[in-house]
C-alpha cells in the first residue's frame, strides 16, 4: 500500500515517532520544541514551529513529504515561499534538497522513528473491507473519546446543515419568515419528496399564502392545486371538486402556474408518506400559525413543540383517503411519533441553530442542541449497525452525530481526520 502524504501530516501532528535523540541527515542533533500550526491553505504544511538544530534556535515552517526529491516535484526550490521552511520531514530520503535562495535545507527521516504498529494499525484500517474501516477496532476506544467526539461532530452537522440554510436565505434577501417556510417545505418531504415540496413552495411565495390564514378550503386549493394533484380528484367527491374550483379561481387571481403531478414520487412510499397526504398536513400546519418562524424561535421548548405537531387540524377527508378519488380504511391523518421527532430534528432545530449563528446569539444555539437532546435517538439501519459495534446513541443529537461520522467520515475513509481514527492508530491497546 502506498503511503499517502496526509498520513505523515498526521504522524508529525501527533507526535507518533521518536522524539529524544534525533539528528538531522547532516548529522545534526535536533529537538522540536514546538511542531507548529498544521497550514491547510497554500504554503508550507505546518507553520510557526520551533526547533534546535546543534546550537541554534530556530522560528519558521515545516514542509513534509513521502519521497524528499517531491519537493523539487512540486516546484518549491524556486518558491520563496518556502524559503522559511526550517526543517524537511521526509520518509524516504531520496535527494539533497536546497532552498530557492540556495541554502541547503536540513532533513529529518522518519522511516526509522515511527513504530511499526502505528504503520500497520493504518495499513489495517485503509484496507478494511468492514462496513466502517475501524469495525474491529473500535470497540477497544474508551467511551470518553467516543462521547466527545460526537459532541464535536453534532456542532458540525449542524454548521453543514446551516449552510444550506443561509443559502436561502440569501435567495430570500434576507426573510427569515420565507426561509423558513421553504426549509419547513423541504423537511416535510421526508427525503424522497423534498425537492418536489420545495419546488411547491417556490411556485407558492408564503405572501401569497399568508393572505388565506385560517381559510382551510383556499389554503388546501392553493397547495394541492400548486402540486398539480388536483387533476386527478375525483368529480364524484365533493371536497376535491371544490378544491378544484377553488383553485382556479385563485391560480387566475395570483396568475399561478401549477407543477407536474409527475414531480411527485408515491411509488415505493408508504401510504403515511404519501405526498397528499404531507400536503395536507403541511396545509393544517401553515393554517394555525400566524408566523411559522416565530413560532419556532418563541417556542423552543420540545414538548410544546411535539404537541403542536402532533394535533394539526387535518381535514378529516384524508381520514379515509391516501389519494384523492381513492377511499381507504379508516386511518389517522396526523404525524406520527418518528415524524414529528424528524421535523423537530430537522426543522426546528435547524431553524434555531442558524437563526443564533446569524445574529450572533447563543441562546438559540443553546437551544438547538438541548432540543436535540432531549429527542429519543433514530433508528434505522446505519444506527443499529453502530448499536452492534458498541457505539450506541442515546439521544438524537447522538444519533445525528453518527450518521454525521459514516456519511461524511467512514465512507469517505478520513480516518486520519477523526477522533477514533486517532485513538485506534494512536494505541495497540486499552
Amino acid at each position: 500500500m502506498t503511503l499517502p502524504e496526509d498520513l505523515f501530516h498526521f504522524i508529525w501532528k501527533y507526535r507518533l515517532f521518536r522524539t529524544t535523540m534525533l539528528f538531522t541527515q547532516s548529522n545534526k542533533p535536533l529537538i522540536i520544541r514546538e511542531i507548529g500550526v498544521h497550514n491547510k491553505d497554500a504554503g508550507p504544511d505546518f507553520i510557526a514551529a520551533r526547533i534546535r538544530i546543534g546550537d541554534t534556535e530556530w522560528a519558521g515552517n515545516i514542509e513534509i513529504h513521502v519521497r524528499a526529491s517531491e519537493w523539487n516535484l512540486h516546484g518549491h526550490q524556486h518558491d520563496k515561499a518556502y524559503n522559511n521552511v526550517i526543517l524537511h520531514v521526509v520518509y524516504d530520503d531520496d535527494a539533497m534538497i536546497y532552498r530557492e535562495d540556495g541554502t541547503r535545507l536540513e532533513t529529518l527521516v522518519l522511516k526509522p522513528l515511527i513504530p511499526s504498529d502505528v504503520l500497520s494499525r493504518y495499513r489495517s484500517m485503509m484496507s478494511s473491507m468492514h462496513w466502517i474501516p475501524c469495525a474491529k477496532q473500535i470497540v477497544h476506544v474508551p467511551q470518553v473519546y467516543k462521547s466527545q467526539w460526537l459532541s464535536r461532530l453534532l456542532i458540525e452537522r449542524m454548521e453543514h446543515r446551516v449552510k444550506a440554510i443561509y443559502e436561502l436565505l440569501a435567495q430570500q434577501r434576507g426573510s427569515w419568515e420565507d426561509t423558513c417556510y421553504l426549509w419547513a417545505a423541504r423537511c416535510f418531504g421526508f427525503k424522497v419528496n423534498a425537492l418536489a415540496f420545495e419546488q411547491l413552495a417556490r411556485s407558492l411565495p408564503y405572501a401569497t399564502l399568508a393572505k388565506y390564514r385560517q381559510n382551510q378550503k383556499a389554503m388546501e386549493a392553493l397547495l394541492f392545486g400548486q402540486a398539480g394533484l388536483l387533476g386527478e380528484a375525483s368529480a364524484t367527491e365533493p371536497y376535491p371538486r371544490d378544491l378544484r374550483k377553488e383553485y382556479h379561481y385563485l391560480r387566475d387571481l395570483h396568475a399561478l402556474t401549477p407543477l407536474s403531478v409527475s414531480t411527485w414520487k408515491f411509488l415505493r412510499t408508504r401510504p403515511s408518506n404519501f405526498p397528499t397526504l404531507r400536503i395536507a398536513q403541511f396545509a393544517a400546519l401553515l393554517n394555525t400559525r400566524a408566523s411559522l418562524f416565530a413560532s419556532i424561535v418563541d417556542v423552543p421548548d420540545a414538548e410544546q413543540l411535539k404537541i403542536w405537531l402532533s394535533s394539526l387540524p387535518v381535514n378529516p377527508y384524508w381520514e379515509h383517503h391516501y389519494r384523492f378519488g381513492e377511499p381507504s380504511a379508516t386511518h389517522g391523518c396526523q404525524l406520527g411519533t418518528s415524524s414529528v421527532n424528524n421535523l423537530l430534528i430537522n426543522l426546528a432545530s435547524g431553524i434555531l441553530f442558524a437563526y443564533g449563528k446569524y445574529i450572533g446569539k447563543e441562546t438559540y444555539i443553546y437551544a438547538a442542541v438541548d432540543l436535540l437532546e432531549s429527542l429519543k435517538a433514530e433508528s434505522n439501519a446505519v444506527l443499529d449497525r453502530f448499536s452492534a459495534l458498541g457505539f450506541q446513541a442515546h439521544h438524537a443529537g447522538e444519533s445525528q452525530a453518527l450518521l454525521h461520522l459514516k456519511n461524511v467520515y467512514c465512507d469517505k475513509r478520513r480516518c486520519l481526520e477523526c477522533e477514533i481514527g486517532l485513538q485506534i492508530i494512536k494505541h495497540t491497546e486499552r
